[in-house]
């Protein structure tokens, strides 16, 4: 079976990771998603002995997908996106576990001082993260509620999270894997677009929907038409934009002047982009629709778009290929346990799922190999390996804080890691 590490999948971190506590012994299956469904109700793995619990599975596995469904304004994730989820948790989950076992071995240990710290760093993002339109953020409290743990679990997780950092930044610099000054100028080099920054729009908004919602009568656009024009009306008439639009607009940023921020072209819907072509800095549109209603907008500022120079893209490609580096150095660090099914027993069966969610039978079946091929499929994968193009890895985050995979950085590229290394499981061992 294939364990997919989270650097395979997302972009984003995971919130805070801890066991949950015991699940009923009669659970809901109605309330339960796909992959809850298919969890088994004792370990999900062992690794060297040490049990992967479905409390600690379920637990990492659900806030991850809370988080995600949080940022990308998604409340129903599909299937197919929760088993690439569950997937990626396991393999999180196990390689961790090797790292973990690795530093005890070594005497490696993160100090209570530096979780204390990594534990506010990360509190502090996730709660600017999660600001409100009135510019509250959650308290410690409320952090923890969303995560579903204690302060001292929060404080555990994140304690092992960052031993698994170290031993990936130990074994990295065993192997070597380094990054020199031409690695960076060789990747900038042959890849320029992707260091292009698009062109950006910085616009505020004011947005009235027509009662009863986008499928209203044409009576009810008409009447928000009409109160678009009176907001309208009172700009021209000398009142600032931002407090006109926090005492109209419907929009979720009435409460900051309806201030939509800088944001590169592509990002904003098409309507929006129309519509400020034919405006200058400073310009309040006339009333327009939308699928969301009527809006009135103010041109605030444009950026032409360009080309990020090597010295601005140097530190996070450089921080980009470490990564990378680092994680396939740890890969190849792990794969004997990983792969070896005496260490590394797996008891969750999503790859199969997955495989039939994805079935398309309209697609062209692929030519039987030949008995004589002289290539293996190993040397097939190897080749394939070699021609991708290096990309920028996704780290996880440790804890309570996620960064937010929402917010586009364009320095660098981003884009996925490498997964990790199969594991065999066995079918025919059930878990204890």
């Amino acid at each position: 079976m294939t364990l997919l590490t989270l650097r395979h999948f997302l972009c984003a971190g995971l919130l805070l990771c801890a066991a949950a506590p015991a699940l009923a012994q009669a659970p809901d299956l109605s309330k339960m998603d796909i992959v809850e469904r298919s969890t088994p109700n004792g370990p999900v793995a062992f690794v060297d002995d040490v049990a992967i619990s479905r409390g600690e599975y379920l637990n990492t596995y659900q806030k991850h997908v809370a988080e995600v469904a949080m940022l990308t304004h998604d409340s129903k994730p599909s299937d197919e996106f929760r088993v690439r989820a569950g997937l990626t948790t396991l393999g999180e989950l196990v390689r961790r576990q090797i790292l973990v076992a690795e530093a005890d071995k070594r005497g490696v240990k993160i100090g209570d001082a530096e979780v204390e710290a990594g534990y506010a760093e990360k509190l502090k993002r996730f709660q600017q993260d999660m600001k409100k339109p009135d510019g509250s953020a959650p308290s410690e409290q409320d952090v923890l509620k969303i995560a579903g743990q204690t302060r001292q679990e929060a404080l555990e997780s994140l304690r092992r999270q960052l031993i698994e950092e170290k031993m990936t930044a130990l074994i990295a610099k065993e192997k070597g894997a380094k990054v020199t000054d031409k690695d960076i100028t060789d990747f900038y080099g042959k890849k320029p677009e992707l260091f292009k920054r698009s062109g950006q729009i910085h616009f505020n908004q004011i947005l009235i929907a027509p009662k009863g919602g986008p499928k209203s009568d044409e009576a009810a656009w008409k009447a928000a038409e009409d109160t678009a024009k009176k907001a309208r009306a009172r700009i021209l008439a000398g009142e600032k934009f931002d407090a006109v639009a926090r005492d109209m607009s419907q929009s979720p940023d009435a409460a900051k002047g309806g201030d939509m921020g800088m944001m590169a072209a592509e990002q904003l819907p098409p309507f929006f982009v129309s519509v400020g072509k034919a405006m200058k800095p400073g310009d309040v549109s006339e009333p327009f629709r939308s699928p969301y209603g009527v809006h009135v907008v103010r041109l605030v500022e444009t950026a032409d778009s360009k080309y990020v120079t090597l010295e601005e893209a140097k530190p996070k490609i450089r921080a980009m290929l470490e990564q990378m580096r680092g994680d396939e150095a740890v890969d190849k660090h792990i794969e004997p346990v990983v792969n070896d099914p005496k260490r590394t027993q797996i008891f969750l069966q999503l790859e199969r799922t997955l495989a039939a969610l994805t079935y398309d039978p309209r697609a062209p079946k692929k030519p039987e190999p030949k008995k004589d091929a002289a290539v293996s499929a190993k040397a097939t994968d190897a080749a394939a390996a070699a021609t991708e193009t290096p990309q920028a890895p996704v780290k996880k985050s440790a804890a309570p804080a996620a960064e937010s995979s929402a917010k586009k950085t364009q320095a660098a590229p981003k884009a996925q890691k490498k997964s990790a290394p199969a594991a065999k499981s066995s079918t025919k061992k059930k878990a204890p």
